[in-house]
């Protein structure tokens, strides 16, 4: 697969990273590397996150900790929806009268 490039991946904690670049100095060619590399990725089912950091390794490590906090966020949101869905008095059945002549 020569010229083809491999994406990260995260469920929860669990990050794949397969890629890391240097992010070009000039503003517009960033943000057209973004663009390419994002529809690169939404074709994979992906997206491309920027991390900013001093090296390779860095941004690794830092995406890994924002995923693992991101998955953290979604877990207790929805253990607090699961709580509220729980805990919230039951709604009524109204009674729709039906005339027939």
């Amino acid at each position: 697969m020569p010229g083809e490039r491999p994406f990260g991946q995260w469920s929860g904690p669990h990050l794949k990273v397969w890629d890391v670049q240097e992010a070009p100095d000039d503003p517009e060619e960033l943000g057209a590397a973004h663009e390419e590399l994002g529809l690169d990725a939404e074709e994979a089912f992906g997206s491309v996150e920027i991390v900013h950091a001093a090296s390779a390794k860095e941004a690794e490590a830092t995406a890994r900790r924002e995923a693992a906090e991101t998955a953290e966020r979604i877990s207790q949101d929805m253990t607090r929806q699961r709580e509220r869905r729980s805990n919230a008095t039951p709604r009524r059945r109204r009674t729709i009268p039906h005339h027939y002549t």
